[in-house]
This record gives structure tokens, sequence and C-alpha cells, in this order.
């Protein structure tokens, strides 16, 4: 497995990053147990970073998976959350600390951020965050964005240290330009050094059959520091793990087919039209319907907002 050093943070992680929003309630649905089996795994085998979220309802899955592992090599765990105020992200930072029993969090990040005027929305969570970094509670401060203008905008400001942007060979999901335009978004925030963590390699599992060459166009990227990859059984980790250690001899992943279900009781709220970051989704007749379903990424995000549980992915 390689190993980088993320941007000028000082942590060192593999290229491969278990993404664990696809073992949660959102996706897959295993069960803490379960699902600290396939991490533990990918730890085995030498994954040294774990990326999820609040939303992701995953901290019992990794808590589960670190207790007792030792290793070489520190385990580095992301997080995010949606919190914009003071009081919202120190509820955050400490339902992170607690459910993942850690002491310091090694990157804690904002979640989804759009602009510069996101970041300015969230600047109290971002203060909190910089002070839990002064106290050693956090060791680096990031953001997630599905946009173009995310990616410029975290580059300016020097406190940011890392940055989650959504890239991909087609471009599917990307926001706000051309997968060219984030291309070249993400190698300027690299150079001032910002460390880079590229999610949905896959498109959320569009790009599947084309797999090999999917990942090869991002492992080829000298501005990506590690790929986020979603998996859910102990098959798809010794894969992927295979895959990033060299191996072009490897099938094709089985094919998955994937859709967003609405069920017959949605009340047209619309909280899962506001919760798409790709606006996929609209309002059609009272309910809730994929208008643009070459834009769903199957992140899951509109069913961790329904209040009726009336949307998911299967």
């Amino acid at each position: 497995m390689e190993y980088r050093e993320l941007g000028h943070t000082g942590l060192e992680i593999s290229r491969l990053c278990f993404g664990a929003l696809t073992i949660g309630p959102l996706q897959r649905g295993l069960s803490p147990q379960q699902g600290s089996e396939v991490l533990r795994r990918a730890l085995e085998l030498g994954v040294n970073f774990i990326d999820t979220a609040e939303l992701y309802q995953t901290y019992d899955h990794i808590r589960l998976a670190l207790q007792g592992f030792q290793s070489q090599r520190s385990v580095v765990v992301t997080t995010k959350s949606y919190a914009y105020t003071k009081e919202g992200m120190l509820r955050s930072l400490e339902e992170a600390l607690a459910g993942l029993g850690l002491d310091c969090i090694p990157i804690f990040m904002l979640h989804e951020q759009e602009s510069s005027h996101t970041l300015r929305g969230h600047w109290p969570a971002l203060e909190v965050l910089w002070e839990a970094k002064k106290a050693g509670v956090v060791k680096a401060v990031g953001i997630s964005t599905h946009h173009v203008g995310g990616v410029l905008a975290a580059s300016t400001i020097p406190e940011i240290d890392v940055i989650s942007p959504l890239i991909n060979s087609t471009g599917i999901g990307i926001q706000g330009g051309s997968k060219g335009e984030m291309l070249a978004a993400i190698i300027q925030a690299h150079k001032v050094g910002k460390g880079i963590v590229a999610m949905k390699p896959l498109g959320g599992g569009h790009l599947l059959a084309d797999w090999a060459s999917s990942l090869d166009y991002l492992l080829m990227r000298p501005a990506i520091d590690s790929i986020a990859v979603g998996m859910k059984a102990i098959s798809e980790v010794e894969h992927n793990v295979a895959f990033f250690e060299g191996r072009r001899d490897l099938p094709a992943p089985e094919p998955a087919t994937r859709r967003l279900h609405i069920d017959d009781w949605c009340i047209g709220c619309g909280a899962c039209v506001n919760a798409c970051p790709n606006g996929a989704l609209a309002l059609q007749d009272g309910k809730a319907k994929v208008v643009f379903p070459e834009e769903c990424v199957f992140c899951g995000y509109c069913g961790a907002s329904c209040p009726e549980f009336a949307i998911k992915v299967i």
C-alpha cells in the first residue's frame, strides 16, 4: 500500500481511503458488528484512512473496528458535520469524540460546502474547529464539497488544511463547473498545500463497469493524496486493496443495480429536494421525484433528511 502525507497536516494516509457511508444505514445498513468486521479487514491490509460523517451514523462501526487494533501506522479518521453555529459544532465535536472513542479527531470537516458564501455562513463552526486544533482535540480542519467554487474558496483560507472534492472520470455529480474546471481547482488547492481526498471516484456506482479505468484516472493525478472508495464487504476490501497495490489482472466488481426508491407515503415536504447536493430531485404532483437520474450519486443524503422515512437507496 502506498502512503502519502496529506497536504501539510503531518498525517500519513493510505492512498485508498475506506468510505464508511456504504456500510451505514443510508446504504447497506450493516450492523455495527458487521461493519466493524469489514473495516477491520481493511485495517489489517494496510488501509489506515477512514472517511465518515455525523450523517452516516457509522461511529459505532468504526469504534468497534479500532478496539484492540494495533499497527505501526496510526489510523486516521476524518468526520464531517453540517453544523454552522458554535453550539452546533461543539455538540458535533463532542458526539464524534464519544462515538468514535477517540481523544483527538485526526480530521474534522464542514460537510458539503458550496462557495465562499457558505463558508462565511459556517464561520462560527470553523472557529470552533480551529480552537479545537489549538487545544489538540483536532489535528486538521477541512471541508467536503461537490462544487468547484467550494474548492476554490477553501484554497484561499490558510487555516483550512484538507479539501475533499467530488471528482471522477466522467464528471458525474460535479456542481458549478466542468470536470476540467474541478481538476484545475484541485491542482490549485494542492499547490497551496491543501491535502486532497477525492470522493465519488465511481460516481456512486454509475462507473462500476469502468471500475479500473475510473480508479486509475484519479491514481495518476499527483494532486490527489487519497481516494475514498465505499466498501461494504470483505471481498470488496480485498479487491480494492489488491488494485491499489498494483494488481491490474483483476476482474471488474460484480455489477450492482441501484436506484432511489420513493414510497407512496411521501408527503411532498421537499426536505429531500433541499438535501440533494446535485439537484437530482424535484416535487411533482405533490410528491418527490427523481427528475435527473444521471445526477444522482446515491449518497443517501435525501433519505437522511426525510421525516417520513419514505426515500431510500435500494
